[in-house]
């Protein structure tokens, strides 16, 4: 990462301060807009998307990105432009960065049985995004140094090497990823509201949910980052069946739960050229 990117990320970061011993954080400046979000989100998928190993069919971008944006417009009414990006890695995962950048793993579009199923993962993610749980984390930051570690600790795995961390100055922990544990709540609350508006049955969330948890117990290293980052799965699947029994319209059967375009589009992401051995992990 530029210097020139480290200032500037240190400019945006630094709109709130910290008081107290308590870590309370008080406004004493304006708060990060709509714009500087986006512009910050695009800084960082550049720096991004020349670390991880993502996959460039177009086919497979052109239906993830349909899929993605479909649930967008109804979350999200700032009219942000959203990007979703298929990365090439065995390891389920997804994350989301400010201004609309999402990336789901190739392992875990494989292992969904469902087009609801994926709908669920993308609609958690663009509440992340849409709350804007990300920028009220960089908020809460002591400094802007804590913001930069997000392109290595949680989203690539690794450190940053020793001109790395001379460059950027890496601080704490991620800001953009390691979201609370009330972050991770609230993105599967809303996620059910957008799925319905979206026309998905939200039940593919609790499907999925499911479905990672025997995951564990089979193959417990391709979801170890998923449970580090998530609340249990036991937790979310009673959560996530409470806001759908609250949520108008949640029970219509006529909901969407699977098409023929998501079972080629599975197919076709299971035909890409083999994941990366130094990337399975």
């Amino acid at each position: 990462m530029s210097l020139a990117l480290t200032r500037k990320v240190r400019r945006t970061a630094m709109v709130v301060c910290l008081a107290g011993a308590g870590g309370a954080a008080t406004a004493c400046a304006p708060q990060v807009t709509t714009q500087q979000e986006v512009q910050l989100g695009a800084d960082y998928s550049r720096q991004i998307n020349q670390q991880l190993p993502l996959v460039r069919d177009q086919a497979t971008l052109q239906y993830v990105n349909n899929l993605g944006r479909r649930i967008a417009a109804t979350a999200d009414q700032r009219g942000i432009p959203y990007t979703f990006y298929v990365v090439n890695s065995d390891v389920v995962n997804a994350f989301a960065i400010p201004g609309g950048h999402i990336y789901i793993n190739r392992g875990l579009i494989e292992r969904a049985d469902n087009e609801s199923q994926i709908a669920g993962v993308l609609a958690h993610e663009i509440g992340h995004v849409a709350q804007r749980h990300s920028i009220t984390q960089m908020q809460r930051a002591q400094n802007a140094n804590t913001a930069l570690s997000v392109v290595y600790g949680v989203l690539l795995g690794r450190n940053p090497g020793a001109i790395e961390q001379a460059g950027i100055q890496v601080g704490g922990g991620a800001v953009f990823a390691g979201y609370t544990r009330d972050a991770e709540r609230e993105a599967d609350a809303v996620a059910v509201g957008y799925m319905v508006r979206s026309g998905y049955n939200p039940q593919g969330m609790v499907q999925l949910f499911q479905k990672l948890q025997q995951l564990q117990q089979r193959q417990p290293s391709t979801v170890e980052r998923w449970f580090a980052t998530h609340p249990s799965e036991q937790e979310r699947v009673a959560n996530t069946q409470a806001a759908i029994s609250r949520t108008p319209g949640a029970q219509n059967a006529n909901l969407v739960t699977d098409t023929r375009g998501f079972q080629s589009f599975r197919a076709r992401v299971a035909a890409l050229q083999p994941v990366p051995t130094d990337r399975r992990r």
